[in-house]
């Protein structure tokens, strides 16, 4: 029997409330981020366990639902990055936990009419031609159903076997170079071999990092630079920050022309130059988290905070338009580095 509380319909009034409480979860992370000094990272990180959130079956979410199912995942101090649903959490003889309430996941859909007012399926005018869709008038709105994390349920009591091979699945094991800092061999691998995008430079000694949209190319500090710590955690988390950086103007770099064609023109402290450096930030802090690293603001983004709080608070929109252009970015650079790392794996194995 399901306990939970399921506070959440289908309809699009609920999906535009979830896009305002995706809004105020936002708004918030920024205040605390800002109150520890730029201590805390953007998601998290701090459990030993990442990766990007997944329902029960497997089936990755995506765009803003994968972000801030991941803020959510942090904030409430969950293990796993796995969610169900009531139906979900039934089909495996499982159920969600007294009291417990959901978190909204939402996807776009339309309302489709003909010219006489006859209703037309989203997927009829999904599979239709530009010249058919003449005449037919789609308006676009968002819906939301309710999740649950695994730690609202019983499902570690009804299936320990599942629930096992989920901790396998999304444990981060400890990686370490010869000097005691994190090490991620497939970035590694990108740099030595230049297969991103454009070339990075990480092999000179350099004030900061940066992405040059005439010359098409990144410089990163060397690694050694990271290592300012004073225990091995402090250690280890500078390796963390040497890619993470690296991620960030990775992320940069997919608005190139020939790319995905972001950028627009525009002068230094703009909104359209901050909300190119939060495409960057939240880019880099969701692969980050993929990979099993924290993700800190970037001093240099620090600046634009009270504008992209404002821009938050004035318009909704802000927030589903850089996030579209977030996952476009992510995407590629995901893909990219889990094929250099299977590519590893496959050397290994031979």
């Amino acid at each position: 029997m399901a306990y939970g509380t399921n506070s959440l319909s289908s309809s699009g009034g609920s999906g535009q409330a979830a896009l305002e409480r995706f809004t105020a979860m936002m708004i918030e992370r920024m205040r605390q981020m800002k109150e520890t000094g730029w201590k805390k990272g953007w998601i998290g990180g701090e459990s030993g366990y990442a990766g990007l959130p997944q329902n029960v079956g497997g089936r990755n979410y995506s765009g803003s639902n994968s972000f801030f199912l991941q803020l959510h995942t942090a904030a409430m101090g969950y293990q796993l990055p796995v969610y169900l649903t009531f139906k979900q959490a039934h089909n495996l003889k499982a159920h969600v936990l007294k009291g417990e309430k959901a978190f909204p996941v939402v996807y776009w859909d339309m309302l489709v009419k003909d010219r006489d007012g006859r209703r037309v399926s989203s997927d009829e005018y999904r599979a239709m031609t530009k010249e058919e869709r003449q005449g037919l008038e789609a308006i676009p709105f968002v819906k939301s159903f309710p999740v649950y994390n695994v730690a609202q349920t019983n499902l570690a009591e009804m299936q320990p076997e599942r629930m096992q091979k989920l901790l396998d699945r999304f444990k981060v094991p400890e990686l370490r170079d010869t000097e005691g800092m994190y090490a991620h061999a497939a970035l590694d691998r990108m740099v030595q071999t230049q297969q991103w995008l454009c070339p990075i430079q990480a092999d000179k000694r350099v004030d900061g990092a940066f992405y040059s949209p005439s010359q098409d190319r990144i410089v990163v500090p060397m690694k050694a630079q990271f290592n300012i710590g004073s225990s091995p955690e402090e250690t280890y988390r500078g390796g963390m920050e040497y890619y993470s950086t690296m991620l960030h103007e990775m992320t940069h770099s997919t608005g190139a022309e020939n790319v995905l064609d972001r950028f627009k023109p525009t002068t230094f402290g703009s909104p359209e130059y901050a909300r190119e450096e939060l495409v960057a930030e939240l880019g880099s802090a969701l692969v980050a988290q993929r990979y099993g690293m924290t993700k800190h603001i970037k001093e240099d983004s620090c600046a634009y905070l009270k504008g992209w709080l404002d821009e938050l608070k004035e318009s909704p929109q802000f927030i589903k338009t850089t996030l579209l252009d977030v996952k476009r970015a992510t995407s590629m650079i995901t893909q990219k580095v889990d094929k250099i790392a299977q590519e590893l794996e496959q050397n290994v194995g031979e």
